[in-house]
């Protein structure tokens, strides 16, 4: 070994102390850039040669310079992360469910109910009061104008969601993409050995990172060496992202999503995925976790044609049970307002039923009795005829029943029955709903006719003499005459001036249990009230809920983001020891190539 050698070995500890100085002046410089993993020199003494007395060492090398990366401190990292992602989103939204039911100021649906509630109650002290009527009118207006706007708040939260979701399945598709562009270069580079693309590995793991706040993921990536640390050894190629049990991305293959719906009369948009078979899948109910997961969770994973409405869904749960209390609400104001007196009967269009259909599988109907009951030109009742709805009831049996030739009077007087008077008659047009009508035989005989129901809800079913319009929280509203005339709301069934019998029966409801129907299929026992604070609770319960599940994954990602910091982020008082210690091993072999040089120089004074 010459002196030359000893030259060479200089050389190899200058360009070590560069690498590391490099090294440690590129994490500085990156100490602020979010993700970025710090980066150590790994040196080895250079292979020794074989002289006597023994073997002579040759100096350092550079073997490979490795990011400071613990892949199990990163997977708990992108969890927590994927956690607080979902949860923000969903107390964000519920947060702005909740604000739809909320009661302030005195203004909302409880406020409303009280309203409507306490203005009937006035008319029952004062029944022919203009100014009475004009306010319970008005109350009756803003009940029916809030709830359907608290609905139409609901619906346009599902449809903001519904646009979110295609806008989340494009991010999805953008980052896999560019993760499979990553890997293409990632493997370029580290298929020479104890080359690491380490910036690049860096970029990858913040796009996997915010895959994984979006949906969840699975990701593999390789073998792992664990040798104090752990490392990923994929190399661009033994790597894939699974959604949903499908592979996104395969190493260097990149199989995106598509959203679209599911035919031209689904509103909502779903998921799919197509294999190399060209086989699609809907996958939108396996989409969990993240932004996309909590979204598909509120406004939900399908739609169903038959109902209208969209399945495993948060939001329409509520759309249900306002409609549900809407619907409860309308039919039994209705029933009661149907006790009214008129000149004659007239139904809505009885949808879902034909002539023959047995009223009692008919959903909003008991079976009982109602009566029919006559009054004078004097406003006293003159008779009364009972209709039965029984197991084998149909439409066709209550005309008969109308009809039928009994002695309602008990006088044996056939001429003055109710089917003397009255006539019912079903109709049914072409494709349409069938009808029924209740008419008088001499339209100059003075009579009227109202029905007193007696548990059926057949007044409220059939839209007979209705107060309120509207089957749901989407189209309830007052009847136009009533909203255009306000003086013409009746407070007495037999337009009895000073009587407000049907005005105490309306103060009355607000005591009542209903029976609403859950979106479950179950069925709770309430009144209006309490039913709409039910409704409005639960909204709230969910909301307070997803606060306390973002606080939570709020609290567990600074943890592990702690944590990663410790394993990969960059210190800056180590960096600067380590700048020293290389700058001092950097000037140490200056030293040895000006030793080496003044020995040269020795050397060729001695020839000279």
């Amino acid at each position: 070994m010459g002196i030359f050698d000893a030259l060479g070995i200089g050389y190899s500890g200058l360009t070590t102390a560069q690498s590391g100085i490099n090294t440690t002046s590129h994490n500085i410089s990156n100490v602020n850039t979010p993700g970025y993993s710090r980066q150590r020199v790994e040196q080895k003494a250079n292979y020794p040669m074989d002289q006597q007395p023994g073997e002579v060492g040759t100096g350092v090398r550079v073997e490979e310079i490795v990011r400071m990366h613990d892949e199990f401190v990163y997977g708990r990292y992108k969890s927590a992360n994927a956690s607080l992602s979902h949860a923000e989103t969903l107390e964000s939204n519920l947060k702005e469910l909740s604000d739809l039911f909320t009661d302030l100021d005195g203004k909302g649906i409880a406020n409303d109910l009280k309203a409507f509630f306490n203005s009937w109650s006035d008319l029952s002290q004062y029944p022919d009061d203009d100014a009475s009527k004009l306010v319970s009118v008005n109350a009756m207006q803003t009940l029916s104008r809030d709830i359907r706007e608290t609905r139409q708040g609901l619906t346009k939260v599902q449809d903001r969601l519904n646009d979110e979701l295609t806008d989340g399945i494009d991010k999805i598709n953008d980052l896999a993409k560019h993760i499979v562009e990553l890997n293409k270069q990632i493997n370029k580079i580290e298929n020479v050995p104890h080359q690491h693309a380490n910036d690049l590995r860096d970029e990858r793991d913040r796009l996997e990172l915010d895959l994984a706040k979006m949906v969840n993921i699975s990701v593999y990536k390789g073998n792992i060496d664990i040798n104090g640390k752990a490392m990923q050894t994929d190399a661009g190629n033994a790597y894939n992202i699974n959604i949903a049990g499908h592979n996104i991305v395969d190493g260097v293959t990149f199989h995106p999503l598509e959203i679209a719906p599911a035919n031209d009369e689904t509103p909502y948009n779903a998921v799919y995925y197509t294999d190399h078979n060209q086989q699609k899948t809907d996958v939108t109910d396996k989409l969990r976790g993240g932004k996309v997961g909590a979204i598909i969770k509120l406004r939900g994973d399908g739609y169903d044609l038959d109902t209208g409405k969209a399945t495993d869904s948060k939001i329409q749960n509520y759309i249900d049970k306002l409609d549900s209390m809407a619907h409860q609400f309308v039919q039994k104001v209705n029933n009661i307002y149907a006790s009214v007196a008129q000149p004659k009967l007239e139904s809505e269009p009885l949808e879902g039923i034909r002539t023959d259909t047995k009223l009692s599988e008919v959903a909003d109907l008991n079976q009982g009795s109602f009566d029919l009951k006559l009054y004078d030109s004097q406003g006293q009742a003159v008779l009364h005829r009972t209709i039965n709805i029984g197991p084998d009831t149909t439409l066709d049996d209550i005309k008969s029943q109308i009809n039928t030739n009994v002695d309602d009077n008990g006088d044996n007087d056939g001429t003055n029955d109710l089917d003397d008077l009255f006539t019912a008659t079903v109709t049914v047009p072409p494709d349409g709903a069938p009808s029924l009508s209740v008419t008088p035989q001499d339209s100059d005989a003075g009579y009227t006719i109202a029905i007193e129901d007696n548990g059926t809800n057949f007044g409220g079913w059939s839209g007979i003499n209705r107060l309120f319009e509207g089957k749901s929280a989407k189209d309830i509203r007052l009847k136009s005459d009533i909203a255009n005339n306000p003086a013409s709301l009746a407070t007495s069934k037999a337009h009895i001036a000073g009587s407000a019998d049907l005005a105490q029966e309306m103060v009355n409801l607000q005591y009542e249990k209903l029976s609403f129907s859950n979106p479950d299929g179950s069925k709770t026992e309430q009144t209006i009230e309490e039913y709409y604070r039910y409704t409005a609770a639960d909204v709230a319960e969910d909301a307070q809920s997803a606060t306390k599940s973002k606080d939570a994954a709020d609290i567990l990602t600074k943890t592990v983001t702690e944590q990663m910091q410790a394993t990969s982020g960059v210190d800056m008082d180590e960096e600067l020891m380590n700048l020293m210690k290389y700058q001092t091993a950097y000037q140490a072999s200056a030293k040895i190539i000006t030793t080496v040089d003044t020995m040269l120089n020795s050397l060729l004074g001695i020839k000279q």
